[in-house]
C-alpha cells in the first residue's frame, strides 16, 4: 500500500511550499504523486500551481488533479496545459447529474499522454480519417500498449454520463465558459455582501465557492448549524456545514450560476 502524506497551508490558504520541498526531499523517489483540488475546497485557486506541479514532477511524482471543482475552470484552464497527469471529473458537481440519496455518483477519469499507454482497455479510436466523400471518420476498439487489462464491469454509471454528455452538447464551449464565469461571479458577489458580517479566514477572490466562520463572540452559542437551519426555515437552501476542517464552524456557500441576483 500506499502511504498519505498531509501537507499543511499556509497563511493565505495555499499549499505549503516549504512543506512539499521538505517530503520530498526526504522520500525522494519513493513519491509517487500528489493528489490536490483546485481550486481548492476553500474556493482558492492555488496561487503557486506550477511550483507545486514542478516540484513532484522533479521528485518522479505524478501529478493527480481532483477535478471536484470544475465548474470554477470550465472554458478558463486546460489543467492538462497546467501539467497534470490524470484527474477525474464530479458530474453532479459540474454537469448537472443528480447526487441525491447516494447516488449515482460518476467520476470520469482523463489522462495525459504519459498514462495513455497503461489505460484500461478497450479504448474508442478513430481509425480511419474522414475523407471528402465521407465527412466522418471511421471508429474501431482499440487496446492501448501498456493497458492495466480489462474492467470487470463498465467504466462507470452509463447514464449519467449521457447526461452529463447533453449538458455540455447543450451549452457548447462558450456556453460553458459563461456558465463557469457566473458561478465565480455569484460566489464573490455574496462573498462581498457577506465580509463585513463574518469572519473570512482567507479574505481573497474566490472561485465558485468559499468559506465563513460560523461564530460570533457576542452570540455564544450559536453555531454554524443554527444558521443554516435557519436558512432553511426561509425556503433557502443551506451551505456546507464543518467542511474544510481547517476553518472552525465552517460555512462553505457555493451558489451556483443559475441563482439570480434577488436570490443571492
Amino acid at each position: 500500500g500506499f502511504e498519505v502524506i498531509e501537507l499543511p497551508s499556509d497563511d493565505k490558504g495555499d499549499v505549503d511550499l516549504d512543506a512539499l520541498r521538505t517530503v520530498c526531499k526526504e522520500k525522494g523517489p519513493e513519491i509517487a504523486g500528489m493528489m490536490i483540488t483546485v481550486p481548492s475546497t476553500l474556493g482558492l485557486f492555488e496561487a503557486h500551481i506550477l511550483d507545486v506541479i514542478e516540484i513532484v514532477h522533479e521528485a518522479g511524482g505524478l501529478m493527480y488533479m481532483d477535478g471536484a471543482n470544475m465548474n470554477a475552470l470550465m472554458g478558463q484552464v486546460k489543467p492538462g496545459e497546467l501539467g497534470f497527469d490524470v484527474m477525474h471529473y464530479n458530474l453532479h458537481k459540474t454537469f448537472s447529474t443528480p447526487h441525491g440519496g447516494g447516488g449515482p455518483g460518476s467520476g470520469p477519469v482523463g489522462v495525459g499522454e504519459k498514462l495513455k499507454p497503461f489505460l484500461p482497455g478497450p479504448i474508442v479510436e478513430i481509425v480511419e480519417e474522414p475523407t471528402e466523400e465521407d465527412y466522418a471518420p471511421g471508429y474501431g476498439l482499440k487496446m492501448p500498449e501498456k493497458s492495466i487489462g480489462r474492467m470487470k464491469a463498465f467504466f462507470g454509471n452509463f447514464g449519467m454520463m449521457v447526461r452529463a454528455y447533453a449538458y455540455i452538447r447543450v451549452y457548447g464551449g462558450e456556453g460553458l465558459r459563461d456558465v463557469s464565469r457566473h458561478a465565480v461571479l455569484n460566489a464573490n458577489y455574496i462573498r462581498a455582501q457577506l465580509m463585513d458580517t463574518y469572519k473570512v479566514p482567507y479574505p481573497r477572490y474566490c472561485g465558485h465557492e468559499f468559506v465563513l466562520e460560523g461564530h460570533f463572540e457576542d452570540a455564544e452559542g450559536v453555531h454554524a448549524l443554527d444558521i443554516s437551519k435557519r436558512l432553511m426555515d426561509f425556503g433557502f437552501h443551506p451551505p456546507t456545514n464543518y467542511f474544510p476542517l481547517i476553518v472552525p464552524e465552517a460555512l462553505l456557500i457555493e451558489p451556483t450560476e443559475t441563482e439570480t441576483k434577488d436570490d443571492l
